[in-house]
């Protein structure tokens, strides 16, 4: 999935909404706040539920504003299952996203089998049925992508870091969110795909030391010259006003 990043979602793919209203990604892209795509499927025993609860434990602790600042978009990659199911799901999950918005700022979407695949294919999610155990196999997974569509980060798991999940939101939005700090971070922080978390890396770490490095000397500098001065002008002699008019 990682090997996707930087790809573009096809704008035409074509779904159907909780509400049974049409839905193409045209919709949101492009637009002007990031997407959180989250693809699954509905009837799932447990790994969807998980990650659904995981996304919403990372985001109720983050101050950004569903259907404002962000977009979150289910996708179920089961073509059997209907509108009508999508929204039970919908409605289940509702109530535990502390935040405002979420009605609209939140989807739940089903589709064919070609729209399914043509998606999960370009998204690189991976999955099969398992017919040992009468369900899909996949990975838990949030995609963030930016206002054009474009796959700028994902995070893979069922549990998610709220910092992990606002600095994702934060990067994918391009500049339109953010304050100094989240600037500062993922700037200074690099993100490890191995462990789907922002942490300081080998070579972050050089680059801060550098800068850090950097700082002490000049300030060394700045101390030794500014020093010299004083000590320069307070060994020049004086003269002795009198001694000058007496001669």
């Amino acid at each position: 999935m990682m090997d996707k990043i930087g790809v573009t979602l096809d704008q035409n793919l074509s779904f159907v909404d909780e509400r049974g209203y049409p839905f193409t990604f045209r919709q949101v892209f492009p637009g002007d706040r990031p997407v959180v795509l989250v693809p699954g499927y509905y009837a799932c025993p447990d790994m969807c539920g998980q990650v659904i609860e995981g996304m919403l434990a990372a985001l109720n602790a983050v101050d950004l504003v569903p259907g404002k600042d962000y977009l979150i978009v289910n996708v179920s990659i089961d073509p059997r299952e209907t509108h009508e199911v999508a929204n039970e799901r919908k409605t289940k999950f509702l109530s535990r996203l502390h935040r405002v918005g979420g009605p609209e700022g939140w989807r739940f979407l089903t589709g064919t089998e070609s729209e399914i695949q043509k998606l999960t294919q370009s998204i690189g999610f991976r999955y099969f049925w398992a017919e040992h155990d009468n369900r899909y196999a996949h990975p838990g997974a949030l995609l963030f992508l930016t206002p054009k569509g474009v796959i700028s980060r994902a995070l893979i798991g069922t549990t998610f870091d709220s910092t992990d999940v606002r600095l994702a939101i934060v990067e994918s939005s391009e500049g339109k969110l953010g304050t100094f700090w989240d600037d500062v971070q993922i700037n200074c922080l690099t993100f490890d795909p191995r462990t789907s978390s922002y942490a300081l890396m080998g070579m972050t770490v050089m680059r801060v030391g550098g800068v850090i490095t950097l700082i002490v000397i000049v300030t060394m500098i700045a101390v030794m010259v500014s020093r010299e001065r004083r000590n320069t002008s307070n060994s020049t002699p004086v003269r002795d006003p009198q001694a000058a008019s007496a001669s």
